[in-house]
């Protein structure tokens, strides 16, 4: 076993991700970080034999630098986030001896990341592929409500008002985003069929009880959409 002195960049920010991340925030955010991570690992290959004690803010600023012309300025920033709190946590273990990662700019040559809504077409592929799989109601859920991935999940039985047909989103990203959402006759059908735990206060949950991980149903309807070969 490599001593914490000894460590790799690599091999760090995995130890990083589980140690730090995993446990502590959000399943969302570890998801995102290890992209960003496997991102970093395939760009990067050499920085699996870069002692992490060789690491440097200047290293770290030419490697967002560089992949500024392939990602959106969201990912760098991510990435920007990854160095900095990563190195942070390094610098409060001495035998490792890190230089922490300071300040690093986004290149402004990256790209906003834009959303494209989906064509008719493809609207139609995705809620055909969404018959097949297991809980794929929700895509259909998310289409006819606008909800953002976090509200869904945010859900409580006590924001749905089956008598005025609609729910109430307390939790979002912004200020703007509490809302009520009108439900159409589809979305208000896709709740009623829910069944109800006394011991769950969600409005949707996996049938054994536990929180919505929606990176898995988004895979699964990804894998039924390749499989039928629409494009």
């Amino acid at each position: 076993m490599k001593s914490q002195k000894n460590l790799t960049v690599t091999a760090w920010l995995n130890k990083w991700l589980d140690t730090h991340v995993q446990p502590n925030l959000a399943h969302k955010t570890y998801i995102s970080y290890r992209i960003v991570t496997n991102i970093l690992e395939r760009s990067f290959p050499e920085l699996e034999n870069v002692p992490v004690s060789q690491m440097n803010s200047f290293h770290a600023q030419r490697i967002i630098n560089s992949l500024a012309d392939k990602y959106s300025k969201s990912t760098l920033n991510e990435m920007r986030v990854i160095f900095h709190q990563s190195f942070e946590a390094a610098s409060q273990i001495p035998s490792m001896h890190v230089n922490r990662i300071g300040k690093m700019r986004i290149p402004d040559r990256a790209s906003q990341k834009h959303v494209r809504a989906l064509t008719r077409a493809e609207q139609e592929a995705v809620e055909e592929a969404a018959q097949h799989v297991y809980m794929g109601y929700l895509a259909i859920f998310f289409l006819r409500t606008g909800l953002r991935s976090a509200e869904l999940c945010n859900l409580k039985w006590q924001d749905f008002n089956e008598k005025r047909r609609m729910i109430f989103v307390r939790k979002s990203k912004t200020p703007s985003g509490v809302r009520f959402i009108p439900l159409r006759n589809e979305a208000l059908q896709i709740i009623l069929m829910q069944p109800k735990n006394t011991a769950v206060i969600m409005l949707f949950f996996t049938r054994s009880g536990m929180e919505l991980l929606l990176q898995h149903l988004y895979c699964r309807i990804v894998y039924a959409f390749a499989q039928r070969n629409w494009h």
